[in-house]
């Protein structure tokens, strides 16, 4: 099974590639490209970075060195190393130092001895298309740096020499397409301050840790920043996910609110997190939802044939259909605030707690409502633990890998507190007592919803898709001005298309 990393934590990878940067004078470049597949990652997958992942990464402390060694300073943003988010990549460029190690650098790379560049990074956001992984947003980019040992090989490092003004010559901002084309860069994710250069060939891999650089400013600043509490203000949805979660690890909890009042308890284990999510324009209406019925796979009996077989080939048989589905509105009010309450930071806690949290049930149930067009495990007189690992083998047989367990939350003490069987007046529990929440079940996530009709077990990456709209916070003035009181609105537009629904099962009688 695919070692699958998580947001904020640290991979870190080596892989060997041809080809050698182009040396031309004291100007180094590089580029993390778009839309572009990696090698083979330790742990058995490969990895894409989105278009705009690095949008609104933080740069602040963005540096160049050799081999992520800091040592070994080459330019700092934004005086010495510049950067520009392009169509095809995150492009950036720094003017290496006239010292031993800008020396080092550039008679390294005619030597053949670093042969592209890479990069330290911290994910905010991902999601995945079978073993390859989709990094949709990186939060901090900490270092750039040229290496010996690449993992992109579509990513470039390389020398341009600085223009002559008396030739008139202008400089480019970045590496043509041709150039990029030959050379390659790595993709490094770490939070640590230092890393030895690597040694040797072959794959490294170091643990991962927890990251524990300073999150994004919370939902209520970020909707601040865009002009509330002014009429309205509108927070792209990628934007919004990723401010409405912490994603930490395999488990994604409600941001916690940041102001004056402590924040209020409330379900942190939503299923919405872990399912793919699209952002869709403001005006789109509905999406075509691209829809399997059925499918029919070749037996491996009949797919293994002699080499000199000169029969039919055995056929593999699927039912697709694209359906149109309409998108709802999924939206909150609160009325009677206080105008004066709008410009305080207590305030906050309204949007971070009762309207998100709100807005968060209402995306849920996009979710949750489609599970009851799935099959059915029946229960009998099995225990939960054997009803959710038959769901496992019923799903595995039809060809899916189930990752969720959604319980109610009477199921989820149920199964903390289950017990094997009394020994001398004691109970012996299953797990010692409050320590498997918020764990795993038979390698499962587990989630916990007050509104599921019956536990539900099912493959988060085939079920389906969550469509949404942007985000708005808009702000109405109540009783024409003369209450002094305000109506805050936050809303979306969502629905979530059903890919497969022979990829969940629920536990239930009927």
């Amino acid at each position: 099974m695919t070692d699958r990393p998580k947001p904020g934590v640290v991979e870190d990878r080596s892989a060997p590639e041809a080809g050698a940067p182009v040396v031309d004078g004291r100007k180094l470049r590089g580029l993390i490209p778009y839309g572009v597949e990696s090698r083979e990652m330790p742990g058995g997958f490969r990895e894409v970075i989105d278009k705009g992942a690095l949008t609104n990464a933080d740069l602040s402390d963005l540096i160049a060195t050799r081999e992520h060694d800091r040592a070994r300073l080459l330019g700092r943003h934004p005086t010495t190393l510049t950067t520009e988010d392009r169509a095809d990549g995150f492009a950036w460029a720094v003017d290496l130092p006239n010292s031993p190690v800008g020396e080092d650098v550039r008679v390294a790379i005619e030597r053949g001895d670093l042969r592209a560049s890479s990069w330290r990074q911290v994910v905010a956001r991902d999601y995945w298309e079978g073993d390859v992984r989709h990094v949709a947003e990186i939060s901090h980019l900490l270092d750039v740096t040229v290496t010996a040992a690449p993992a992109y090989a579509a990513a470039a490092a390389e020398f341009r020499s600085q223009p002559n003004p008396a030739d008139g010559q202008e400089e480019t901002t970045m590496a043509t397409e041709a150039e990029k084309n030959t050379e390659t860069a790595t993709a490094v994710e770490t939070n640590t301050e230092e890393r030895a250069a690597p040694t040797g060939g072959g794959l490294q891999v170091e643990e991962r840790v927890t990251v524990t650089d300073e999150p994004p400013r919370g939902l209520a600043e970020e909707f601040r920043s865009r002009g509330f509490p002014g009429e309205v203000a509108v927070m792209p949805w990628d934007e919004y996910e990723s401010r409405a979660v912490v994603w930490s690890g395999s488990v994604d909890n409600v941001n916690k609110a940041r102001g004056t009042a402590g924040p209020l308890g409330y379900d942190q284990r939503y299923v919405w997190p872990v399912v793919p999510r699209v952002g869709v324009d403001g005006g789109t209406t509905a999406v075509d939802v691209f829809t399997q019925s059925a499918r029919s796979l070749a037996t491996a009996a009949n797919v293994v044939r002699a080499i000199s077989a000169v029969t039919a080939k055995p056929e593999t048989g699927s039912t697709l259909t694209i359906v149109t589905t309409a998108l709802n509105q999924v939206a909150t009010v609160q009325s009677g605030i206080p105008n004066i309450y709008l410009e305080t930071p207590g305030f906050s806690t309204t949007i971070e707690n009762d309207l998100r949290l709100a807005l968060s049930d209402g995306l849920d149930k996009l979710v949750l409502d489609k599970f009851a067009a799935s099959g059915f495990q029946a229960p009998g007189t099995d225990n939960i633990l054997v009803s959710v690992r038959k769901c496992i083998t019923t799903l595995r047989a039809a060809g899916y890998a189930p990752d969720v367990l959604v319980v109610t939350p009477a199921i989820d003490e149920a199964i903390d507190v289950m017990v094997s069987g009394i020994s001398g007046g004691t109970a012996d529990f299953v797990w010692a007592p409050g320590s498997f929440a918020p764990g795993t079940l038979f390698g499962l996530q587990r989630r916990v919803s007050k509104t599921l009709a019956a536990p539900v077990v099912f493959d988060s990456q085939a079920f389906g898709k969550l469509y949404a709209s942007p985000v708005s916070l808009a702000k109405f003035e109540e009783a024409a001005g003369s209450t002094n009181t305000s109506l805050v609105r936050l809303e979306t537009t969502g629905v979530f298309g059903v890919e497969r629904q022979t990829a969940a099962v629920r536990i239930a009688a009927a």
